[in-house]
């Protein structure tokens, strides 16, 4: 049974084949045109299978997609404290538009193998800035626009002008949002996904960003100190009618 579990059936039957190229192509239309700057697919990506793995000491299945040295895994937590959480672990340095065929990939298999998928309310992104790497600085880079965009922050002191920090990110990153492609990777899975939680702010001199370069041809100054990275906790609810 554990080797039977181990092994996604990589779509297997023309129903699901069909299913999840549909689902690949909705995604990348969607986001089209949503305004995002899509690169053309990687033909590597597209036939990445989905590794599928159960812990009894976590209990806990592990999704996993890979392509050369970007790999992601979802941690699905189905008993226990976690129950109903969602863990992202990526080593990507991808771009998101090409990380989302990987999680496309990984939401197919979750919501069509795991017998709790109904049951997940909580995605676990973690930092925004990834602790393994290699890791993408798109989030981290969008974030750090976001709040040198808004008149609610302060680039000289560093913080938010009346309020608290986690919430005025919170609410910065909903209302712009900074991450629109997870927002189309769970609409067809009849899914919405809002930032729910954001802790552990982090922020720094401009100048001392990895991405500093693309910022300052947006204007940013040396010495602007902006929020790059948080730990975020996002919410998924039935997608609304």
């Amino acid at each position: 049974m554990n080797i039977l579990f181990k092994i996604y059936r990589r779509l297997a039957s023309s129903a699901i084949l069909s299913a999840g190229i549909s689902l690949l192509i909705c995604s990348a239309v969607a986001i089209a045109h949503a305004g995002q700057d899509l690169s053309p697919p990687d033909p590597e990506y597209d036939a990445t299978p989905v590794t599928i793995e159960y812990s009894v000491l976590e209990k806990a299945t592990n999704y996993t997609a890979s392509s050369g040295v970007c790999s992601i895994t979802w941690i699905a937590y189905n008993g226990g404290p976690n129950q109903g959480v969602i863990k992202h672990s990526p080593r990507c340095a991808a771009p998101m538009a090409l990380q989302v065929s990987l999680l496309t990939k990984i939401c197919t298999a979750l919501f069509s193998h795991d017998k709790d998928a109904g049951a997940f309310r909580t995605l676990f992104w973690g930092g925004l800035a990834a602790e393994r790497k290699p890791a993408s600085q798109e989030l981290p880079l969008r974030l750090a626009l976001a709040a040198y965009r808004s008149p609610g922050w302060d680039v000289r002191k560093g913080k938010p002008k009346n309020r608290d920090i986690n919430g005025f990110i919170k609410e910065l990153a909903n209302g712009v949002p900074i991450y629109p492609e997870l927002q189309e990777l769970f609409r067809p899975f009849n899914r919405q996904i809002t930032l729910a939680t954001v802790e552990k702010v982090r922020v720094l001199e401009a100048e001392k960003l990895p991405f500093y370069s693309r910022l300052e041809q947006q204007g940013v100054k040396a010495t602007d100190r902006l929020p790059f990275d948080c730990m975020a906790w996002f919410s998924l609810s039935p997608l609304s009618p």
